[in-house]
């Protein structure tokens, strides 16, 4: 029996199908409320500190995490061409706000829907391209138990650790060139032109679709209840809460600030609400239990672990960007070799899980490479350092971080009971996106900030006139001003003196460097002994297995 074409016109071949559904990924990845890679020309261009961006770009992950709750609900709808026209159409709006608007609070809450509604895009898209290339119905495979033996269910289980892998590493792929392309626009044009770029792709993505895809009527309404929305709001208000305190607490002193006591207050409040509705409700947003279960546990556990160390890539950027005043279109070209960690992780991945090595093993090694990047690092931190160097930490840490990345989300939901299932994305989706990340920006930015200040202090100190290394070098700039720019005894001085502390500066910065990397070495050796002894064996596992060989029977 011929297989149906749907959601494609019968006179669209199955490649050229396939390949729409695969360009479909591009600007559902692509776009965000607020890129990082160029956040340095939209703050300056808007004239807003950088943690603006910063807030918003995790308002855009905030949006994608309140999203799974709605998944199979959404999923349901089954028309793939009237979720992707409506989708791509208001992210065409929603970037186009974003590159027009001045105002801060707009482009935050733009973030937060196109967070939401790009996770509708990507949903739509994989579960589209899986019916259509495999003729598998994956939705039916989220809420339902497969009708298979206990011993043909472990077996697919394991399989997972082999073939997802190489679906995150697409996903990340994909990424990375639309953070490429995004850095490009910034630097060639302008900081818009990134939201421009992203508008010329959802145009794209709306011709194909209208012109390859069928329409298709509504079979059922969609089962969308409006309950679940109290439960979004407080769960999102919970995680902006969070993220502003972590973000915003350096600049604003931490709980000295009247609004991060309020930011604590209101993010507090809203957790224990939000906490408060799923215990008390049949059909909550989550279920709770899904706390209970100790792979999921783990898993955020290794989440926190791998995205605080993964954090370690703001060194090699203060690093190229001070040390050797790179820009930041250099810096996100230095970005493109995690291309290369990810194939490298990925693949380490996907042959440890075929060697049925255990995941503690597996998740060790993701830490040990971060360890060995960190070690790069250490050692190649100097004042003469060369860029091309940097492309070793950058593409080992990355394959360390897509080890324990992808094999985590896989780890978390092995043997999970599908009515769990949509709570463990939420939670794995939670960690692995808003709070695990926030944390590490967080450690790392305010040690970079204490120790910088600390070894600026102790250089300042030492710089005197008594010191005849200090002295000389003064003098010799100061001379140097006066000869070759002819500049008077004044002008000299004042050159000499901007000199001098622009060298305490960079000198602070490497020293604040060197001492981080070496304490990111001990906190992934400490990581790696905590992934070795924590208990993995889950008695749960059992009885599931013998509940489901009763069934069976």
């Amino acid at each position: 029996m011929k297989r149906s074409n749907f959601p494609f016109h019968d006179w669209v071949p199955r490649w050229l199908g396939i390949s729409i559904l695969f360009f479909m990924f591009l600007p559902s990845l692509f776009i965000s409320g607020a890129y990082t890679v160029n956040s340095g020309e939209m703050s300056s261009g808007l004239g807003i500190l950088s943690e603006h961006i910063q807030f918003s770009s995790f308002c855009t992950s905030i949006g994608m995490v309140v999203y799974a709750p709605f998944m199979v609900s959404f999923l349901k709808i089954g028309r793939p061409k009237m979720v992707f026209l409506a989708g791509c159409i208001i992210l065409f709006f929603l970037s186009w706000l974003c590159a027009v608007t001045e105002s801060m609070p707009l482009l935050m809450l733009c973030s937060f829907f196109m967070g939401f509604i790009r996770m509708i895009l990507v949903f739509n898209t994989l579960f589209t391209l899986i019916h259509y290339a495999t003729g598998i119905d994956a939705i039916a495979g989220i809420e339902n138990e497969p009708d298979l033996s206990p011993e043909e269910y472990q077996k697919g289980e394991a399989a997972k650790g082999i073939y997802l892998p190489f679906m995150y590493l697409f996903f990340m792929i994909v990424a990375q060139i639309g953070n490429a392309i995004t850095a490009w626009c910034a630097y060639e044009y302008q900081w818009q032109y990134s939201y421009y770029f992203m508008m010329g792709l959802l145009l794209v993505a709306l011709i194909l679709t209208e012109v390859t895809m069928k329409y298709q009527k509504r079979l059922s309404p969609a089962k969308i209840t409006f309950s679940k929305f109290a439960d979004m709001t407080t769960a999102a208000i919970a995680m902006l809460g969070l993220c502003y305190i972590l973000i915003y607490g350096k600049t604003l002193d931490w709980f000295d600030n009247p609004n991060i006591r309020l930011a604590a207050y209101i993010s507090l409040v809203s957790l224990g609400i939000f906490l408060l509705l799923q215990a008390n409700s049949q059909k909550g947003y989550i279920k709770l239990e899904i706390f209970s279960v100790r792979k999921g546990l783990i898993a955020c556990l290794m989440f926190m672990f791998i995205m605080i160390l993964n954090s370690s890539s703001i060194l090699v950027n203060a690093f190229t960007g001070v040390a050797m005043k790179i820009d930041n279109f250099q810096s996100a070209n230095l970005g493109n070799y995690t291309i290369i960690g990810y194939i490298a992780g990925a693949v380490t991945a996907a042959v440890m899980a075929w060697k049925k090595i255990h995941y503690k093993y597996i998740f060790s090694v993701g830490f040990l490479y971060i360890i060995i990047s960190a070690l790069f690092l250490y050692f190649w931190i100097q004042p003469q350092g060369l860029y091309e160097y940097m492309k070793w930490p950058t593409l080992i840490r990355a394959a360390g971080m897509i080890i324990v990345y992808a094999m985590s989300a896989i780890y978390g939901q092995y043997m999970l009971p599908k009515r769990l299932m949509v709570s463990w994305v939420f939670l794995m989706l939670a960690f692995r996106s808003v709070i695990a990340p926030v944390a590490g920006v967080a450690v790392y930015s305010n040690l970079m900030n204490e120790r910088q200040q600390y070894y600026i202090t102790k250089f300042v100190s030492r710089a005197d006139a008594t010191n005849t290394e200090v002295a000389d070098l003064f003098r010799q700039t100061q001379a140097g001003s006066m000869i070759a720019q002819g500049k008077s005894y004044e002008e000299g001085s004042n050159l000499a003196a901007i000199s001098l502390r622009g060298r305490i500066q960079v000198q602070g910065l490497l020293a604040t460097l060197k001492e981080i990397a070496g304490w990111t070495i001990w906190g992934g050796i400490l990581f790696i002994i905590i992934t070795l002894i924590i208990p993995y064996d889950d008695k749960k596992e059992k009885l599931i297995l013998e509940t489901w060989a009763r069934n069976k029977g």
